[in-house]
């Protein structure tokens, strides 16, 4: 019965143990956008690649209120045109790229195409990247 309450105890902690790894991308100003925090929550903007200091930080449920339902399937994310962030005006594909591969590394050598999220709307905007590259929570 006392390793029963034991196991009990931990199923919390290893339902919330996977997180998101974060996404990235640059906009036609050499701004780097990233959507970062465990659960997606933060949008930043990074003025480059020399400078490593966040300029701007964006609430991502605010921003673009349909993003975590990329989570459960859906293929598409919207940002609010009348958004604050890079991001405001644009939607997004939820796709796989052929060309990024990002657990095709030691140990694990995987080939399986990498998340990426294309622009599809909105594009025009010159501080929302094109395109932006997924990183796995893991390989």
């Amino acid at each position: 019965m006392k390793s029963l309450c034991i196991v009990a105890a931990l199923l919390p902690s290893i339902a919330f143990a996977a997180g998101y790894g974060g996404a990235e991308g640059s906009n036609k100003r050499g701004e780097i956008v990233r959507i970062e925090g465990d659960v997606a929550d933060t949008i930043y903007v990074q003025k480059g690649r020399k400078d490593s200091e966040w300029k701007e930080s964006y609430d991502l449920n605010k921003e673009c209120p349909d993003f975590q339902a990329t989570f459960e399937g859906k293929t598409h994310f919207s940002c609010r045109i009348d958004g604050k962030s890079p991001l405001a005006g644009t939607r997004y594909k939820v796709t796989t790229s052929n060309s990024y591969r990002p657990c095709n590394v030691e140990p694990f050598f995987d080939k399986t195409p990498g998340e990426i999220y294309v622009c599809v709307s909105g594009c025009d905007n010159p501080r929302a990247p094109t395109k932006f590259i997924v990183r796995p929570w893991e390989c």
